[in-house]
């Protein structure tokens, strides 16, 4: 048993590593990195360090550089290896102290029999995490080994916070052990592992927010050839107006995919319903996904349960594997997450932590209602309630207990109490215009932030609101105050920069689809918007008219094989994005670093990339701070991810080496599969570069996050929406 559980959890705990974040370490492109040979690190990218690393020369550097890495490697792992054993000799005396520091309450919740299915109910600031935190303790303490314990998390820096807590108590080794991921991140690993039983290969393509919308897009063509009973130009959905109206569509089914998988309904379900219509999008969606190789979010979720339930050595894999689960905000399950949580945990060893009151996550599949389907599937579980609140005054306390008793749907309505002072009285205050809001809003921040020595921060004062354009008038008035503030809520990922970098990096990777390689071509071709829309598109008519890939038509086309509408120098061009692309391929295919690959992909960008804007802006004279007139200052935030990755990917660099003996194909896989499960989670915070500046952002975004100072605004808007 305990060497198949050694397997598995080799088998699982490679891919899950790389899907956690861990805030504040060394980006690699800025100190040097030794996992990085000399000679690229002085180059570091451009038509230079191409040439040199496809030569014999360096290739002779590498072989050298290899043998010191392995040295270093052991080295390392013997390190870690004294380091656990120190850890573990000093636990049992760790583990006492900390527990002995939750109140009764959270003592009670965290070192309740392990044995028994267990409910924590824990309202707002009552000591969740370090509830959790002593739970995963008492787990450790009852003998099950860190490599059998799985905890369930929504976010990669809930699931950081988890495992440095933890560490804090156990030791970095031992925490390490314990594998701690998001819902996402473990299902896609599944997926990796099973793919074949799921009729993919083990490099599909992970379909995020827009390839889906370009999936119903195709969707909505099919579903007009079937009422033209398949009579139809195959092209017609690229003319204007049609392809207009197919966009259209597809926002509004976007939405009813999403509910459709976080529910498990499949299109025999919505036939039955007699919504044939709703019936033939969700199957033509899930055919074109698997004729492209592809998963969307919600399918790795569904799919992982049909791995558990239709095929009994996988069930049997992971029984053995996970002995005992703990399971983070369980009000934002969705209906799927739930079933699979239930068929892990058939061996009654769950824990789940979470709070009715704090779901709001309905629009995007949570449904709170797993509380109840909890305490009916597990009838022998315990349940415990921590409802004294630690953070809030007792104002804030009291008048969020008098709003929450309007919600008629809550099925079990408990008190939240607090020792904390009554603090500051609540503001309520009617504006009745826009401007006249954020002029109010304006002289009080300007009132609480000068005048006295212990005048608030700007970093401690937030700004939230239902929909994002209401910001958008914040932002406005904020700038022509010159008062500094950041948006809270913009992806960084979603960032023109970054979108056409990561597309550039698929690209270079086997099983990729037309989308990024559509992406990287509008990155890298020289010209204005139209005219590069224009060559895109004739490709893409292309390829539609001869059924090939888009990669094929181009290639076609900018070697003159296909005849065409291009000038010369547009065929020229062409040529030489191909010819590009095909040299990162070949980096791809011998250089070892990651960072090197994604500093090589940067360098490819235009001018034009490089005068990004972000959106935040200086006090003193309205400019925008850390503004991107470099890319490097952007490529610095994707190479602390590259350090955040491989810091939790891999025990040390011999680790790295195995896994890529030559290239680094399957480490940029999986740092590509780390960045898109990051990308779901809709921002990116960085405090410390937000200290001085004032938080802009929605009510859903902000929660778990906390500031001295809040301003809720167009509350006649939110209620409206609720009512």
């Amino acid at each position: 048993m305990e060497e198949h559980n050694a397997k598995a959890h080799a088998k699982y705990q490679e891919g899950l590593k790389g899907m956690e974040e861990k805030d504040g370490l060394l980006a690699l492109c800025g100190d040097h990195d030794p996992s990085v040979s000399p000679v690229i690190s002085v180059a570091m990218g451009g038509g230079a360090l191409v040439d040199a690393l496809l030569g014999e020369v360096d290739a002779a550097v590498h072989d050298g550089h290899a043998d010191m890495s392995a040295a270093k490697g052991q080295v390392e792992q013997q390190d870690m290896e004294l380091e656990k054993e120190e850890d573990e000799a000093c636990a049992p005396k760790k583990y006492n102290e900390y527990l002995h520091s939750l109140n009764d309450r959270q003592k009670e919740a965290a070192c309740n029999d392990v044995a028994v299915p267990l409910m924590i109910v824990a309202g707002p600031g009552s000591g969740k995490t370090s509830t959790m935190v002593g739970r995963v303790l008492t787990l450790l303490k009852e003998g099950i080994p860190p490599p059998n314990i799985l905890a369930m998390t929504f976010t990669t820096a809930a699931a950081s916070e988890m495992r440095e807590r933890i560490g804090t108590v156990v030791g970095k080794a031992v925490a390490k052990d314990i594998a701690i991921s998001t819902f996402h991140s473990f299902c896609l690993q599944l997926c990796r592992t099973h793919a074949e039983k799921l009729g993919r290969t083990s490099e599909f393509i992970i379909y995020g927010h827009g390839q889906q919308r370009r999936a119903l897009i195709e969707t909505e063509r099919l579903l007009e050839n079937d009422k033209n009973n398949g009579v139809g130009d195959t092209t017609k959905q690229y003319d204007g107006d049609i392809k207009n109206s197919f966009k259209d569509k597809a926002k509004k089914w976007q939405k009813f995919i999403t509910q459709a998988k976080a529910s498990g309904r499949t299109p025999e379900d919505y036939e039955k319903k007699g919504d044939l219509t709703g019936a033939s999008v969700l199957r033509h969606y899930n055919e074109i996904l698997r004729s492209c190789n592809a998963l969307d979010y919600h399918d790795f979720i569904n799919s992982s349960i049909t791995l558990l339930t239709n095929f009994p050595e996988v069930y049997k894999e992971c029984q053995d594997m996970w002995r005992a689960i703990v399971v983070d905000e369980f009000q934002d399950t969705s209906a799927m997450q739930y079933c699979l949580l239930k068929i892990l945990a058939s061996h009654n060893h769950i824990t789940i932590v979470g709070d009715e009151d704090q779901s709001i996550f309905s629009f995007n599949g949570a449904d709170v209602s797993g509380f109840d389907s909890f305490r009916k599937d597990f009838p022998d579980h315990k349940e415990i309630r921590l409802s004294k609140n630690y953070r809030s005054t007792r104002a804030i306390v009291e008048a969020a207990t008098a709003l929450i008793q309007n919600n008629t749907k809550r099925h079990h309505p408990r008190l939240v109490e607090t020792d904390n002072p009554s603090g500051c009285k609540i503001t309520v205050k009617e504006c009745h215009s826009e401007d006249s809001q954020c002029a109010f809003v304006i002289d009080k921040i300007i009132e609480i932030t000068s005048g006295t020595a212990e005048g608030c921060n700007f970093g401690n004062i937030a700004v939230l609101y239902r929909r994002q354009i209401t910001g958008k008038a914040f932002q406005v008035s904020f700038r022509n105050r010159k008062i500094p503030f950041n948006i809270h809520g913009v992806a960084f990922y979603r960032k023109k920069v970054i979108k056409a970098i990561m597309a550039i990096l698929r690209t270079t990777l086997p099983g990729c689809d037309d989308g990024p390689w559509r992406q990287a071509f509008k990155a890298l071709l020289p010209g204005d918007k139209e005219e590069k829309k224009k060559i895109i598109y004739h490709v893409q008519k292309i390829s539609l008219a001869r059924t090939c890939s888009f990669l094929t038509a181009a290639s076609d086309i900018f070697s003159a094989k296909v005849s065409g509408t291009f000038k010369r120098a547009q065929i020229t061009q062409g040529r030489k994005v191909l010819s590009t692309l095909d040299s990162l391929s070949k980096l791809v295919e011998k250089e070892q670093s990651v960072s090197v690959i994604i500093s090589s992909a940067g360098d490819m960008l235009p001018q034009k990339y490089l005068l990004e804007k972000r959106a935040v802006v200086d006090v003193d004279n309205g400019k925008l701070l850390n503004e991107d007139s470099d890319i490097r200052s952007v490529l610095q935030f994707l190479m602390d991810d590259v350090s955040d990755f491989l810091s939790t990917h891999f025990s040390s660099s011999m680790e790295r080496s195995k896994t890529d003996e030559k290239g680094c194909a399957s480490t940029l896989k999986a740092f590509i599969d780390y960045i898109s499960l990051r990308e779901t989670e809709n921002f990116r915070s960085r405090k410390e570069e937000n200290k001085n500046s004032i938080t802009l952002t929605t009510i859903h975004q902000s929660k778990g996050l906390e500031w001295d100072v809040v301003f809720i605004v167009q509350n006649p808007t939110l209620v409206e929406s609720i009512c």
